[in-house]
């Protein structure tokens, strides 16, 4: 069975955005860049909230050289699955929205052979995977970097849940990549 995790950027201090919604402020090395290359290319699939989903598509189909090849690519060519109360436009090649019972839909993906699916963004879609009881893993790229304001990642109600560190990396740029696994 393949795993949904979450992958995001988060500030020391716990926030996914400014306060204008910018997500720039994050350390994006060659380090980095190579390792989103890698990640895309070992997974089978991407979940995004509305908001997030809706920005990245705006940029995606047009992205030139300001993004890897690798990036391109993957961000063209895997599924990439809308968590959101309604549908929206779903044009970005290769979408789909999971339906009026997401929790359900992401079960069903989980139980496909292939490999394991990315949450990337949305803070408000991080908390409906934990609330839903469908994320399995949460992988933190944590910035060294105070925003004193702006988007929280954990910003809502979810039931407590008990994390196991499984594994850590230290970026050269100072971010640090940290994976917990839910165990509860």
């Amino acid at each position: 069975m393949r795993r949904l995790f979450l992958h995001i950027n988060v500030s020391l201090d716990g926030y996914i955005a400014t306060p204008s919604g910018d997500i720039d402020w994050r350390f994006a090395d060659q380090e980095f860049q190579d390792h989103i290359d890698a990640l895309l290319e070992s997974i089978d699939g991407m979940v995004f909230g509305r908001t997030a989903f809706e920005q990245l598509a705006g940029y995606w189909p047009t992205a030139g050289d300001e993004v890897s090849a690798t990036q391109r690519r993957r961000m063209h060519e895997l599924p990439k699955y809308l968590l959101s109360h309604e549908p929206a436009g779903v044009e970005w090649h290769n979408s789909h929205w999971l339906g009026d019972d997401p929790a359900k839909a992401l079960s069903e993906l989980k139980r496909q052979d292939g490999r394991d699916i990315a949450l990337f963004a949305g803070g408000q879609a991080a908390v409906s995977a934990i609330r839903l009881g469908i994320l399995d893993q949460v992988r933190l790229v944590v910035n060294p970097a105070l925003l004193g304001g702006g988007t929280r990642l954990f910003d809502g109600a979810y039931s407590e849940a008990d994390l196991k560190l499984t594994g850590s990396h230290h970026f050269t740029s100072g971010a640090l990549l940290l994976t917990y696994d839910l165990t509860g």
